[in-house]
C-alpha cells in the first residue's frame, strides 16, 4: 500500500495538495481524511479508475457513500 505525503507551510490547505499526491498513482483505492473531501479530487480519483474512500465533510449537501470497513483499515 503506497503512502504519499508532502510537507507544506501550516497555513496551506490539505485538498490543494492532493493533485500532486495522486499524480502518476496507480491504485484501486485512494483513502484520505475529511479535509480532502472535494469534488475535483473525487473526480480525479474516479478518472484514474480508483475508488475514493473519503468521509463526507459535514457541510456537504450531496453525501457520497463511504465504505466504513475499508476506511477503518487506513491506519498503518
Amino acid at each position: 500500500c503506497p503512502v504519499r505525503f508532502t510537507l507544506t507551510a501550516g497555513q496551506k490547505g490539505d485538498a490543494p495538495q492532493a493533485a500532486t499526491l495522486i499524480e502518476g498513482l496507480s491504485a484501486g483505492v485512494v483513502m484520505a481524511d475529511t479535509a480532502y473531501d472535494a469534488d475535483h479530487l473525487r473526480q480525479a480519483i474516479a478518472a484514474k479508475g480508483a475508488l475514493a474512500v473519503i468521509p463526507n465533510n459535514p457541510s456537504r449537501a450531496l453525501k457520497y457513500p463511504l465504505d466504513k470497513h475499508l476506511y477503518a483499515q487506513r491506519h498503518l
